[in-house]
């Protein structure tokens, strides 16, 4: 549908208010819209606002009315296809008598077909203007008048631009769009002259104004429920009184279980009242000791996952597409990698003192701090990617950020002591803890020998007692734990930490190994120590295993764990690996953790040994590798 623009010959007043009148045509006219095209003046709006708060500014103009006459020369058989008016050869001659504006009838032009008309009325609306309606001898319909051309005494003159919709100036109006009328509805009428100049082209009837207000490319928002977390109490109204700061003279101790998780786990199970009691899942003892967390058989198993990576210098935000951490019972630190867009290769960059960029890889809850060590950059056309790889924060301990240096007891100390004697340089602590899960022995002076760095002396303290060194994920702490807590021919007396129905896992895989059934060996020391004999309770002792030798095997209490862990590694075994989310009452089960696998009927028992978490929203997976005896 087209629209038709309106001309004036005269500029406007010279300020505000402009009207605008119309007239309705004699008779019982059908009614008629008029779009007009105007533009008002640049809306100017000043505010002041304390936040940033989206708001919407409706305005609204008001309705627009004008006085205007329109002059109709029709001279010849005017088609109804809507073409372009052209001047005629004889125009009827307009008498003015005064401000009355009197018209005289106008004359018919005999060009081409012939029709009649009738003398035209004036028509008073308003108190603006009159404007004379041309009546046709076709009484059916009425329409507007189409493009109307001024005639000077030169006919050649044309004082206004042409009526093309092409050109026209499209200008925002407060005013609905009128509705075209059919061209059969076109006829013929009598020209009518009025005494102002101006003149008036359309096919519209007059328009009706209607407000409209900004749109957005939103629709209705519906309210909705979002929880938060936050690390610290509600504030409140300072108290009567005066009060007396006391400043600690050192500094307060964080408590590793104030961090903000929405998981919550219990200490005992719900016993039918409103008491609810909370474990802490962060301290030196991960998981409540002498307690199962049963995982319940359900059909569905929801989980909310979030993950997260930033550089802890500076807390700049990483943007990554999956991330990896691993440990294993053989290995003294944690794994990381993760995969990034290329645009975050400048946040990863390491400073100018060559000190390695440190990160914090924050997984439902649990935070892993990593050294970056590894950047590999793979560009391809559409594509610009990173793959990045390090290991945990024990790493300082290790070359090449620690000295290779050589360790001894110049005085007798307990193995204990002198692991803490490891993690100093020159008297001076180097910030970390060790947590002790061994029985404790003396070792006599100038029995310890070792050069190397810092881990390699810690490994060889602890793998002499047959245990091993764990790291924390985060923090600068070591536990140092026996490699089997209790014997295998007892696992039946030990109450598990987990118990995981096969419902809950997405991947199992099993693996047999046939090992020596070993039940006997001799363990000693060197220069200094004990030659001990342990022997597995309820046998012969007649598979005797290779003998050990260790300088630290100084009394009977290492030769005894020692060899236990010797023992128990023997038989016939089965690797399970399983595959399962990182839910809310497990979180990530770390290595040395007892696990009930029941899958049916058949319950498997054994000691986690691996674990790898894959985190690539919206699922995060952990991997258990758990070793179980057939």
């Amino acid at each position: 549908m087209a629209t038709v623009d309106l001309y004036f010959e005269r500029t406007p007043a010279a300020g505000p208010p402009w009207t605008l009148l119309f007239g309705d045509l004699l008779g019982e006219a059908p009614a008629r819209t008029l779009e007009l095209a105007g533009q008002f003046a640049d809306l100017s709006f000043a505010g002041r606002a304390s936040s940033i708060i989206p708001c919407t500014l409706v305005v609204v103009f008001p309705e627009m009315t004008f006085a205007s006459s329109a002059l109709y020369q029709s001279k010849t058989q005017r088609p109804t296809v809507a073409k372009v008016a052209v001047p005629w050869s004889k125009s009827a001659a307009a008498t003015e008598f005064g401000a009355t504006g009197q018209h005289t009838v106008a004359n018919r032009q005999p060009l081409g077909s012939q029709d009649n008309w009738t003398s035209g009325d004036r028509s008073l609306l308003g108190v603006s203007a009159a404007q004379y309606s041309a009546l046709g001898h076709d009484t059916r319909t009425l329409a507007a008048f189409e493009v109307a051309l001024h005639q000077h005494p030169e006919p050649s003159s044309l004082p206004f631009q042409s009526g093309d919709p092409a050109v026209r100036l499209r200008i925002e109006s407060a005013f609905q769009v009128a509705t075209r009328l059919g061209a059969s509805r076109v006829r013929d009428f009598f020209n009518a002259s009025l005494k102002a100049p101006s003149v008036l082209q359309g096919r519209w009837s007059a328009a009706a104004g209607y407000r409209f207000g900004a749109l957005s490319s939103a629709g209705r928002a519906f309210r909705g429920n979002r929880g938060w977390q936050l690390g610290h109490q509600d504030g409140w109204r300072p108290r009567a009184g005066r009060w007396v700061a006391t400043v600690p003279t050192t500094p307060p101790v964080r408590d590793p279980c104030y961090l903000p998780n929405t998981h919550l786990l219990f200490d005992v199970a719900w016993a039918m009242d409103t008491g609810l009691v909370f474990i802490c899942e962060r301290h030196a003892t991960p998981l409540p000791t002498g307690e199962t967390v049963v995982v319940p058989i359900r059909r569905i198993y929801m989980v909310v996952n979030n993950a997260s990576l930033h550089r802890v210098d500076g807390n700049i935000s990483l943007p990554t597409f999956s991330m990896t951490v691993g440990l294993d019972v053989d290995s003294w630190t944690w794994s990381f990698s993760a995969a990034l867009p290329g645009r975050a290769l400048a946040d990863l960059e390491p400073a100018g003192n060559g000190s390695p960029v440190e990160v914090e890889a924050v997984i439902n809850g649990t935070a892993f701090r990593a050294l970056v060590e590894s950047i590999e950059r793979t560009r391809e056309f559409g594509s610009n990617n990173l793959r990045v790889s390090g290991r945990g924060k024990t790493a300082l301990l290790d070359a090449p950020y620690a000295p290779t240096l050589s360790f001894t007891n110049s005085q007798g100390r307990t193995a204990q002591q002198l692991m803490g004697d490891v993690l100093t340089f020159n008297g001076v602590s180097l910030g970390w803890e060790v947590q002790w899960g061994l029985v404790d022995w003396s070792i006599p002076a100038g029995v310890f020998n070792h050069q190397g760095s810092y881990i390699g002396a810690l490994n060889k303290i602890a793998a002499s007692a047959g245990g091993y060194v764990q790291p924390h994920a985060s923090s600068q702490i070591i536990r140092v734990l026996p490699r089997y807590p209790t014997v295998p021919w007892e696992w039946d007396t030990v109450t598990p930490d987990f118990q995981l129905p096969a419902d809950v896992t997405s991947r199992e895989s099993l693996r047999w190994i046939e090992k020596p059934a070993y039940n006997r060996v001799f363990v000693s020391g060197q220069e200094v120590g004990v030659l001990g004999q342990v022997t597995r309770t309820g046998t012969a002792g007649e598979i005797l295993a290779p003998m050990v030798v260790d300088a630290l095997v100084t009394n009977a209490t290492a030769a005894r764990q020692r060899g236990i862990a010797l023992l128990a590694d023997t038989g016939r075994q089965i690797e399970v690996s399983l595959r399962l989310p990182v839910l809310a009452e497990t979180g990530i089960i770390v290595p040395g953790a007892f696990v009930d696998y029941q899958d049916g009927s058949v319950f498997r028992r054994g000691l986690v040994r691996s674990t790898q978490v894959e985190a690539g929203l919206p699922e995060v997976w952990q991997t258990l590798g758990v070793q179980t005896y057939a």
